[in-house]
Order: C-alpha cells, then sequence, then structure tokens
C-alpha cells in the first residue's frame, strides 16, 4: 500500500481538476434542478468520501485525496479565504452597505455572542459527552459561523429584494470573522492556558480592532494605487488580487490578527470609499474576474466539505493514508445521529432567538432599513453552516495541545454534518420559504410593469419582420419561423400574478357595493385617479424615473464625463432620494385602512408629499462644500476655487442630463398611454411602439422596468355588458396612469428648472467662463474616444498595425487619463510637431482635439454660425448664462452621433 511519503506534490493538481469538472458539470447538466448549487457539490462530495471504503484498488483517487485530507486548516484558509472574503465584500453596494452597517454589525457580534452561548448550553446539558464548559463554548463558536452563500445565490436568482440579501451577506461575512476571533480566544482554554481578564482583552483586541485597523490601512493603500492606474486590467485586476492575499497574510502571519476580518474590512472600506477609483471600463473585467475565482474556491471547499464527512462516516477508508488522526468508529454511535438531528434543530431555535433579541432594534430603522417578520423569517432560516467552520473543526483535530480524542472526533462529525444539512435543507426550501412568506409576491402596480414589459417582448417579433429589409443574396426570412424560433412564452409565468390582480379588483369592486360608479367611465377615473393604487402608482413611476436617471449617471461615469468622486455623489444622493421613495410607498402600504374614494386635488397633494428629492440633496451636497470655496478665496487659491466651481458644474449638468433622458422616456410612455386609452375607448386594441428608444442602454433600462401602463385586454366571451365595463376600467385605468405620469414627469422638470437657477445665479456669476472649457473637455473625450474605436475597428480589420498604431492609441489613452484628473482641466497639453507617418493626420487629430473641438474653436471666436458649443452661453444680468437644458446637456447630442458614420467618415479621410 502506498503511505503518504510517497505520494509526489504534484498529485494534489488532479483533486483540482476533480472539483472544477463536477462543478461545471453541475452548472450545465443539473441547472434545472431545484438543489442549490453549493448543496449539489456536497453530495458529491460525499459519494466520494464514502467510495474511500471500497477497495482502492478500485479507484486511482486515493493519492490527492491524501494531499488534500491532511492538509493544514490554516494553509486551506490562507488559500481561499482571501478570495471569499474579499470578493464579497468588495461586491457589495456601497449605499446599502453605509445603510445597513448597524444591522450588521449587531447582528454579527452581540448576535454571534447570543448564539454561541446557546449552542454551548445544548452541549453541556443535552449532550451525554460530559463536556467542561470551555469545551462547550469552543463548540458553540465553532458552529455560530454562518455561509448563506445558498441562501444569497437564490435571493439573487429569484429577484428578491436586495436590502435583504445585503444584510444576510454581510452579516455572515462579519460573522465569520468575529466566530473566528471568539473561537481563537477559547481555544487558548481548551488547551489548557489561563488567561486572566486583562490577558483575554488583549487578545481579543489584538484579534479583532487590530485586524480591522489592518483592513482599513490596506484599503487606503490599495485604493490610492488604483486612483494612479489608468486603463490597465492585467494591472489593476492583479493588484487587488494581491492586495486581498497580503492583507491576510500580514494580518494572520505577521500581526498575530484575524487575517479574515482584516479582508472583509478591506474589502467593505474599499466598496464604500475606494472601490470607484476602478476604471470604469476595467470593472466589468473584474467583476467578472473575481467572481470567477469565487465560483472555483466554493466549488473546491464545498467538495472538500463532503469528502471530509463522507470519510468520517463508515465504512471505514481502506486507504491507510486517508485515516484520520482520530478513530471516528470508536467513539461515534447511531446515538449521535440522534443527536446531530436535535443539533441542527437547536441551531434553528438559537437562530431564533438571536433574531428575537435583537428584533425590537433592528425593526425600527433607525440602524438600518426597517426588518418585519417575514425578513427576520428569511434571516433565520438563512443560518447555514459552511467552509469556515469545518476549518474551525479541523483546528480542533490537529490540535496538539487538546487531548481529547472523544471531543476531536465528536466536533468534526457534528460541525460536518450541520453543514451538510443546513445547506441541503435549508438552502434547498429558501426558494419555498420566500414564497410562503409573500416575500414574491408582485403588488399590481408590479403586475402592471411586468404586462408592459412582456407586451413589448411580443411585438418585437412583428415589428422587426415589418420593418425588414430584403436581403440582396438571401431575400426575407419565413415569418412563420422566426415567430416559432423567438417565442419564449413569457407569458406564462405571470399567470398566477395576473389571477391575483384580478382577484384584487374583484375584491375592491366587492367592497366598493356600487355598480352604478363602476358603469360611469367619468367615476372610475376619478376613482382611479384619487384612489390608494393611484398613490401607490405615483411612487412607482418615481423609484422607476429615478432608476433610468441612476444608470444615465452610470453611462456618463463610462464616457469619462464623470470622476469618482462625481459618480460617487450623484449615485449616493439617488440611492437617499430612492430610500424616501420606498419609505413614502411604504406609509401607503400602512394605509389600507384608509377609503379609496380621495378626490383628486387631496390625492395629488398627498401624493406630492413624496416628491422627488434628488436635487434637494445634491443642493445641499454642493452648498456644503461652500466652506472650501470661501476658504480658497481667502487665500487666493483662484486655481482651487474654479476646481470646486467646475466640480460642482460637471454634477449639475450631469444631474440635468440624467433627468432630461428620463423625461424622454416618461414623455414617449405618455404618448402610448394616451393611444392605449384611445384603443380602448373605441374598443381596440392599443399598438405597440417599439421605436421609440434612443440606444441599446435605453432599451435595457426600459424594458428593465421603467414606466408600466396597464394593458388588460377584454374577454373573449360574455355580455357585451361585462365588456363594455371591462373596456371603461381599462379606460379608467389608464386615465389614472396618465395623471400619475404627467404628475412625476412635472416633478422632475421642476426639478431641472432648479438646478439650472442655481447654476444661473450662483455658480456662472462667479466663473463665466467655465462652461466653455468644460466643454471643450467633453468634445475632447468624445473625440478621442471615436478616434480609439476607429483605431481598433481598423486594426481587427487588417488594415493597420505595428508598433505607430500602438503609440497613438497609448497618447489618446494618456489624454483620457489627463481630462479624468481635475488638476489637467485649465491645461490642455501643448501640440506636438505632426511626424512623418501614415497615421500623422491621427496623431494631429488626438492633439488638437484636447484643446478643443471645431464647435469650441467657433466659440471662443464667437461665431454664432458654428453651432453646438457657441450656443452654450448666452450673456445674461450676472455674465454669460446657460441657454438652456439641451445647451447645458450637450454631450447627449454628441453621443448621438451615429459612431458607424463616424468611422465610415473618418476612414474616407484616411
Amino acid at each position: 500500500m502506498e503511505s503518504l511519503e510517497h505520494v509526489a506534490p504534484t498529485e494534489a493538481l488532479l483533486f483540482i481538476l476533480t472539483c472544477i469538472i463536477i462543478g461545471v458539470a453541475t452548472k450545465y447538466f443539473l441547472s434545472s434542478v431545484p438543489v442549490p448549487y453549493t448543496a449539489l457539490l456536497l453530495v458529491f462530495g460525499l459519494c466520494i468520501g464514502l467510495l474511500q471504503g471500497v477497495a482502492h484498488e478500485a479507484h486511482a483517487f486515493t493519492a490527492t485525496l491524501s494531499l488534500w485530507m491532511t492538509i493544514d486548516p490554516h494553509l486551506l484558509l490562507l488559500i481561499f479565504l482571501p478570495i471569499i472574503g474579499f470578493s464579497a465584500a468588495i461586491g457589495q453596494e456601497p449605499h446599502l452597505l453605509r445603510k445597513n452597517w448597524g444591522q450588521i454589525l449587531i447582528l454579527a457580534w452581540p448576535g454571534v455572542v447570543v448564539t454561541f452561548l446557546l449552542i454551548a448550553l445544548c452541549a453541556k446539558f443535552f449532550f451525554p459527552y460530559g463536556w467542561s464548559w470551555p469545551q462547550a463554548l469552543l463548540f458553540g463558536a465553532m458552529l455560530s459561523a454562518t455561509d448563506p452563500v445558498a441562501v444569497v445565490a437564490v435571493l439573487h436568482e429569484v429577484g428578491a429584494d436586495e436590502k435583504l440579501a445585503s444584510v444576510i451577506d454581510g452579516e455572515s461575512l462579519v460573522n465569520d470573522g468575529s466566530a473566528l476571533v471568539i473561537f481563537l480566544v477559547l481555544q487558548q482554554f481548551v488547551e489548557g492556558y489561563s488567561l486572566s481578564a486583562g490577558q483575554i482583552v488583549v487578545l481579543f483586541v489584538q484579534l479583532a480592532v487590530l485586524g480591522a485597523a489592518i483592513g482599513v490601512g490596506f484599503a487606503l493603500l490599495t485604493s490610492f494605487w488604483l486612483a494612479h492606474i489608468f486603463n490597465d486590467a492585467t494591472l489593476e485586476i492583479v493588484l487587488t488580487l494581491g492586495a486581498a492575499y497580503a492583507c491576510y497574510f500580514v494580518s494572520e502571519e505577521l500581526c498575530g490578527a484575524s487575517g479574515l476580518l482584516a479582508v472583509v474590512v478591506m474589502g467593505f472600506s474599499m466598496s464604500v470609499m475606494g472601490g470607484r477609483h476602478i476604471t470604469s471600463r476595467i470593472k466589468v473585467e473584474m467583476h467578472a474576474f473575481w467572481q470567477a475565482l469565487e465560483w472555483l474556491a466554493n466549488t473546491i471547499l464545498f467538495v472538500w466539505v463532503g469528502i471530509t464527512l463522507g470519510l468520517i462516516l463508515p465504512p471505514k477508508p481502506s486507504h491507510p493514508s486517508l485515516a484520520m488522526e482520530v478513530e471516528f468508529t470508536d467513539f461515534l454511535t447511531a446515538a449521535d445521529v440522534g443527536y446531530a438531528v436535535v443539533l441542527y434543530l437547536w441551531l434553528m431555535v438559537a437562530r431564533t432567538v438571536t433574531i428575537g433579541v435583537f428584533y425590537p432594534l433592528l425593526c425600527t430603522g433607525h440602524v438600518g432599513y426597517a426588518m418585519n417578520w417575514r425578513t427576520a423569517t428569511v434571516m433565520v432560516w438563512a443560518g447555514l453552516r459552511g467552509a469556515v467552520g469545518v476549518a474551525m473543526s479541523l483546528f480542533i483535530l490537529f490540535d496538539p495541545l487538546i487531548t481529547s480524542d472523544e471531543y476531536k472526533a465528536h466536533c468534526v462529525f457534528h460541525m460536518a454534518l450541520m453543514a451538510f444539512a443546513t445547506v441541503l435543507i435549508n438552502g434547498s426550501t429558501a426558494k419555498y420559504v420566500l414564497k410562503w412568506l409573500g416575500l414574491l409576491r408582485m403588488t399590481p402596480q408590479q403586475v402592471q410593469v411586468l404586462q408592459h414589459v412582456l407586451q413589448e417582448v411580443d411585438d418585437i417579433c412583428s415589428s422587426k419582420l415589418q420593418h425588414l429589409d430584403p436581403n440582396p443574396v438571401l431575400g426575407c426570412p419565413d415569418p412563420k419561423s422566426v415567430q416559432a424560433w423567438t417565442d419564449v412564452d413569457a407569458r406564462a409565468s405571470l399567470a398566477s400574478a395576473q389571477r391575483r390582480l384580478r382577484r384584487l379588483k374583484a375584491l375592491s369592486e366587492l367592497q366598493g357595493g356600487s355598480s352604478a360608479a363602476a358603469a360611469s367611465s367619468k367615476a372610475a377615473a376619478a376613482a382611479a385617479v384619487g384612489g390608494r393604487g393611484w398613490r401607490q402608482l405615483v411612487c412607482e413611476y418615481r423609484s422607476r424615473l429615478l432608476h433610468v436617471v441612476k444608470a444615465k449617471y452610470g453611462e456618463l461615469y463610462q464616457h469619462f464625463e464623470l470622476g469618482t468622486g462625481e459618480i460617487g455623489t450623484l449615485q449616493e444622493v439617488t440611492d437617499e432620494a430612492l430610500d424616501a421613495t420606498h419609505k413614502h410607498h411604504h406609509h401607503e402600504q400602512q394605509q389600507q385602512h384608509a377609503s379609496a374614494d380621495v378626490d383628486v386635488e387631496n390625492a395629488a397633494t398627498h401624493a406630492a408629499a413624496g416628491s422627488l428629492t434628488d436635487w434637494r440633496r445634491l443642493k445641499a451636497h454642493l452648498e456644503a462644500g461652500s466652506w472650501g470655496a470661501a476658504l480658497s478665496r481667502a487665500c487666493g487659491a483662484e486655481q482651487l476655487q474654479q476646481q470646486q466651481a467646475a466640480s460642482k458644474l460637471i454634477l449639475i449638468n450631469a444631474f440635468v442630463g440624467a433627468h432630461t433622458a428620463a423625461q424622454q422616456l416618461v414623455s414617449e410612455h405618455l404618448a402610448q398611454l394616451s393611444t392605449a386609452g384611445a384603443a380602448a375607448a373605441d374598443g381596440k386594441p392599443a399598438l405597440s411602439n417599439n421605436d421609440t428608444r434612443n440606444s441599446p442602454a435605453d432599451s435595457a433600462v426600459y424594458d428593465a422596468g421603467a414606466m408600466s401602463h396597464a394593458s388588460a385586454s377584454a374577454a373573449s366571451g360574455g355580455s357585451r355588458a361585462a365588456q363594455q365595463q371591462q373596456q371603461q376600467q381599462q379606460g379608467a385605468d389608464t386615465d389614472g396612469e396618465l395623471q400619475a405620469a404627467r404628475l412625476v414627469l412635472q416633478e422632475s422638470k421642476d426639478e431641472v428648472a432648479a438646478a439650472l437657477q442655481y447654476a444661473h445665479e450662483v455658480l456662472l456669476p462667479e466663473h463665466p467662463a467655465l462652461p466653455q472649457k468644460l466643454m471643450s473637455r467633453y468634445v475632447a473625450i468624445q473625440v478621442l474616444e471615436e478616434q480609439l474605436g476607429f483605431l481598433e475597428s481598423t486594426e481587427a480589420a487588417g488594415l493597420i498595425r505595428g508598433e505607430e498604431v500602438k503609440q497613438v492609441q497609448h497618447k489618446a489613452n494618456l489624454r483620457l487619463e489627463q481630462l479624468q484628473h481635475a488638476r489637467h482641466w485649465h491645461l490642455p497639453p501643448k501640440a506636438e510637431p505632426p511626424q512623418a507617418s501614415p497615421l500623422s493626420f491621427l496623431q494631429s487629430f488626438s492633439a488638437s482635439s484636447t484643446r478643443g473641438s471645431p464647435a469650441a474653436a467657433a466659440a471662443a471666436e464667437g461665431g454664432a454660425e458654428g453651432g453646438g458649443v457657441a450656443d452654450a452661453t448666452k450673456q445674461g444680468p450676472g455674465g454669460p448664462r446657460l441657454a438652456s437644458v439641451a445647451d447645458l446637456n450637450y454631450t447627449s447630442h454628441l453621443r448621438s452621433m451615429s459612431s458607424a458614420s463616424t468611422l465610415r467618415r473618418m476612414s474616407r479621410r484616411y
């Protein structure tokens, strides 16, 4: 038989390859199985472990398992925890993380203490093992670490509330670190050390506080370094990877602190304050990189946990190299399985008590988003155990100072079994628990949104076939074949929601008690405008519009028109406005006992109480920075003062541009609603307009949930009176939606007018030359991006190649990097003399573009016929003033130019 000493280290690669094959096959072939991915990995790992009980000649997997099953748990954590901790932490939404930070800390520190004490009580008084208090407390600390990766995956898959997923995910990350800190402190007592109260405090501070401080330090250092790297995917990705591992190693090995807690705090800190220093174009690649690493780490760990459980269960492994240090079969009996069942139930009780103890504080909304009994139930059910707890059990197993083999055997057995049971049971049933609690149930307004989106999806194919020109070679397609291939039957998924919507309408009519009011179209329209449903629809419209605005900010950031500071500020004020809208919507839902027969004036006044608030919040942020401008004036720092004013004007420009784009979508939607209302009045189906979206980005935002309208069709059968009543109700719903959409549209216009007034009266009189400088910068960015796109397309086509192309690309990227920093805005680079090169025109074009576009030059000369930037400013009482929203958001006109036509024009010039 082969001993462990004769196993080559290269055999370890076979286990990794096997895990990858199992993971890929599970994802591909078993994606439709209603069991979480991690639970399936545990099952496969368990089967592999149990197969080791047969003759080892029947398989060739023993050598690689002998290396992985005897690995030092500290090395195991060093390999995988930096990936899992940092990837999950930096992927948190910054606004949600800041908002939920109080809940996360409460559940991850006091909550862990309550949980591990309750588990220790079970181990001390229920288990017949006769453990001492230190042993029971260490056992409780080991089992208090949660790993809800399966539940969080289900929450994202079914589209549950992001706030709930953020709390569960964030709490589990800090929970692992806090549980590990408590575990390491208690391990000292089980090993036989006697620590005083002062020594315990010092050890706790060293593990927890020092670990968190190291994480913050590495976050600041990494963010500072990332801020000085521009558009280099390899360097930025490798820097974050190296920083995560360095943070863990320095904290764990050099400073004696908690490496996991340090990595998690580093990821959280970078997400909140430094993650935006990553170049916008690199974020997608970096997200994909870390997502792949996290998937690989979870795959290997969960297969490893399953194999570990299979090796400690009978039958005994046939190969001696797979035997554990402790002979489990000498201490485990059939009764231990029964105790494991009781322990699983006690874990759920302990989790329930923990959430219940802090529920009065968590439900107030003072330490995050208010929790209700449904979300608290999901929190209880999300208390899964995973790889961190299993690694802690191996700390006990391989600790030579812990002499009780019986204690080691039961710790590893119960920990592995709890990880398997919670992932398999809780993870597999999480989706059904969400359905049972009604967290996946859609409101009538959400049903209307989905109905409209599905109508758009259904009409895309017919619209495409109608406007398709014949191909000169292939001719026209077969419409029936195209329709058959594109028939996704998405409406089937809305059957239950539509039935619920019909039940709600029927219940509303039954409670109304008067059918005469429904027979009158005018009265029904008034009820639709004045009722609770209309007020909630207004809140829904505000939410959708703010989501469009936020998406437009991201688009401007990707086009280098916003810096990391500006995008953070704008998205933060939008998130705060969304919170205010959701809070108002929640207040509306709590007023279910109020009468629905409210007059239109009172309804509009009540709805205005929760109007859009993003400009008010942005203005507060701008005015909060006024002390800096005053200090600059006092110190005579004119350059710094101009930079601060330019930053404010950029924020206002982006605000106006994003709201203008959102208003365009609302206006298009109003036209569709008017058409639908006219069709309902005539008893005809409304035609869909699929040609109202400007760009793929607008289409994605629009189809993802923008601006709903009720499009319920008349029943195919029934009496003519019932059909007329349904048409009247549909017309009333459309009238109500028209009023709601117009109200939100007017609110957005008022926000834009207030922003323009602030720019006219506060910023421009003191800095009249700023608009022209900023417009020159925007045009230069647009030209540089077109140059890079032209070079990429022509190089991909094989028309150009060589080192000269790389030089031009490098110079264009360098110009973009300079334009990204505020200190370079007032210093356009000097034009370089043309060089004798086939691409010299591109080099001169790149240099001239950063000094300003032809339109900007025309503005400088005062030529009105130049158009564009020349009209960006007009003379007013306080100096040059912005003429209109379209002038202020001139970059939207630049972006509307066809990139294909630009490339063709430049190609002809070449």
